[in-house]
């Protein structure tokens, strides 16, 4: 033992001498153990506010936005035209656009509040459905314009009225409606310049001739819009078109002035309809408020994002008709009209520190298939093809064969799971090779055939064979007419498989009797079909914080390279133009991969390398990129 060692013994022997001397006659200490005082407890975890716009996407407690609020006894569910109730959820439904109000600890939320008021209220007139799609389309509410896509839930009151599988808008068509009378229905969604993207569609039960009688309370139509005009006399709002006639008896909100200062502003209107067919204004009130929204430590909203102004200090921006105040809003500039969902918080005087934005992100996978097997206890079922689906609660799940299977939590909808039910699931595809799902139906459907729908494989192709999500895709004995191109239009074997690509979003179908429909393989036979898909094959988008890179300017994209053009130094991913220069930094495990050799972990500047772009990356890698609000590429990193 050497001196430090005897010296340090010494003062540890000391000092439980004293500790036990001090004990006096209070009691001894138990052998083996020190007397001292229990250490402190750990700190409560700091609880933070939290307010959140957009879609219910799942239950079990409430999903919003594919994030998981917990709700208890105390949580209030708000619904316009009804009563509050406290600690039941039931009255809320996947698709519905929400406001919710609660805390974050530890990660994790809870709901003090949800609200729901819906954005739309009339008949249903103007069906249109998409040419290539019938299934979703446009069609009009008082005027406004309400878009229908794949996302949109329809409401089993809907009722299947046209005789085909499943509820979609061509059940809204008056053709199929008794006495040819259009349906009255609320519409829950995203605002947008010309109407509402549908998030949610309900039938309302109310004859078309009960609606908005005067004199009569809850019957009115409604529409909540951006105002373009107010007549001289402030006798008449208009919006997208409708009119809405201004009365002595209308009810107007606390400083709203009718009058052109009213012009650009948010409101919602309900009004009755007079003899003339008219709309005669019972209330008006604003709806561009952010509610209180700025206490909030943190704000989150999806819906699209309408008008950015950074000639203004601070910038400002509209979506869902919110107009709101932002730090720093150049980087939003190029997403105008898309789909988005932006994170942040306010300060102290109301403006939003932009934190994250993420882009909604193309479904560009799909799979119509039947169930082989079903794990309850890992909530997972896999298909004839052999593809596993596991829902998250971003996913919508539903169930269209029995009622009430737009409410479930997703181990309430694999109780109603069986083998051989048929499925349709869409998502899109994850750096990790995961699949990450969107939606997920159980349908009522007599088809025995299946398809799948994704970016085909690098490596696989080679006529008649190809590969999506690990499946083979065998064409063999297809002839003309089974080949499509993106505009449905027909094309020969030689032409497709000379246009295959990696990365390609390509649509395969077995034959009808779905004998082509087995583990890892999907055959055509002769009447199946392939057909090229205009989608991106974006693998998913966000943008970084103001942490990640000290400019909130700066974005992160990741996604599938196409379109790279080796002498200007450029590729796209969703679309967008990326220009890589000499300053750019290059993972290192990108250089080692074309290298074939072991790098250290620092990245490497673009210009400082003799590899052309072509032979660092490829057309059809997975890559992550920072970029400035320019477009250029700050940073490329390999997550293939």
């Amino acid at each position: 033992m050497n001196r430090t060692q005897r010296v340090l013994l010494s003062s540890v022997a000391v000092a439980v001498l004293a500790l036990a001397a001090c004990s006096g006659g209070g009691g001894s200490t138990p052998p083996g153990q020190v007397g001292s005082s229990p250490p402190p407890p750990p700190p409560p975890p700091v609880s933070t506010s939290v307010s959140a716009v957009g879609t219910i996407t799942g239950f079990g407690s409430v999903f919003i936005n594919g994030v998981r609020y917990s709700t208890d006894g105390t949580t209030v569910v708000a619904i316009e035209g009804q009563s509050d109730v406290t600690g039941d959820i039931s009255a809320l439904k996947l698709g519905m656009k929400v406001t919710v109000k609660g805390s974050e600890s530890d990660g994790n939320r809870s709901a003090s509040q949800v609200k729901f008021d819906d954005d739309l209220k009339g008949l249903a007139e103007n069906i249109v459905s998409d040419i290539t799609n019938p299934s979703v389309g446009t069609f009009t509410v008082v005027g406004q314009t309400v878009i229908v896509d794949i996302n949109t839930v329809f409401d089993d009151d809907i009722g299947n009225n046209d005789g085909v599988t499943g509820i979609d808008i061509r059940d809204l068509d008056p053709a199929f409606l008794p006495g040819g009378t259009p349906m009255v229905v609320e519409v829950s969604g995203f605002l947008t310049d010309s109407g509402v993207v549908a998030t949610r569609i309900e039938r309302v039960n109310l004859a078309a001739s009960d609606l908005g009688r005067p004199s009569v309370d809850g019957d009115e139509v409604e529409v909540k819009g951006i105002v373009d005009a107010v007549s001289a006399d402030g006798r008449t709002i208009t919006i997208n078109g409708a009119n809405f006639t201004i009365t002595s008896a209308t009810q107007l909100d606390d400083g709203l002035v009718v009058d052109a200062s009213l012009v650009g502003r948010f409101v919602e209107i309900k009004a009755d309809i007079d003899a003339f067919g008219d709309f005669i204004a019972v209330r008006v009130e604003f709806e561009d408020d952010l509610d209180g929204f700025g206490g909030d430590d943190s704000f989150e909203i999806e819906g699209i994002l309408q008008s950015v102004d950074t000639s203004t200090d601070p910038d400002t921006i509209r979506i869902n008709g919110l107009t709101i105040e932002v730090n720093d809003a150049s980087s939003l500039v190029s997403r105008v009209g898309l789909r988005v969902e932006i994170k942040g918080s306010f300060d102290a005087n109301g403006v939003l520190q932009l934190g994250e934005v993420e882009l909604e992100i193309e479904n560009s996978v799909r799979i119509e298939d039947r169930i082989a097997s079903i794990d309850s206890n890992a909530l997972t079922f896999t298909t004839t093809l052999g593809l596993t689906v596991t829902p998250t609660g971003a996913s919508r799940i539903e169930d269209e064969v029995a009622v009430g299977g737009d409410s479930l939590s997703v181990a309430q909808f694999f109780q109603r799971l069986s083998i051989n039910d048929f499925i349709s699931a869409r998502g899109f595809p994850a750096a990790d090779g995961s699949v990450t799902w969107t939606r997920i139906e159980r349908e009522q459907e007599d088809d025995q055939s299946c398809s799948l729908r994704g970016p085909v494989e690098s490596g696989s192709i080679l006529d008649p064979e190809f590969q999506i999500l690990g499946v083979t895709v065998d064409t063999t004995g297809l002839g003309f007419g089974g080949f499509e191109d993106e505009n449905d239009v027909d094309i020969d074997r030689a032409t497709f498989f000379s246009r295959l690509q990696v990365g390609d979003i390509v649509q395969a179908t077995s034959d009808d009797a779905g004998l082509g429909c087995t583990n890892g393989r999907l055959s055509t036979q002769s009447d199946g079909e392939v057909e090229f898909e205009p989608d991106d094959g974006v693998t998913g988008t966000s943008s970084g914080t103001d942490n990640d890179s000290g400019n909130g300017n700066d974005n992160e994209i990741s996604g599938t390279v196409s379109n790279l053009d080796d002498v200007a130094n450029t590729f796209v991913i969703f679309s967008q133009q990326i220009q890589v220069t000499s300053d750019t930094l290059i993972d290192s495990s990108i250089v080692e991969r074309a290298r074939g050799v072991q790098l250290g972990p620092e990245d490497l500047r673009f210009g400082d390398l003799p590899e052309t772009l072509g032979a660092l990356i490829q057309d059809g890698d997975v890559v992550e990129v920072t970029i400035d609000v320019s477009g250029n590429a700050i940073k490329i990193e390999d997550v293939g």
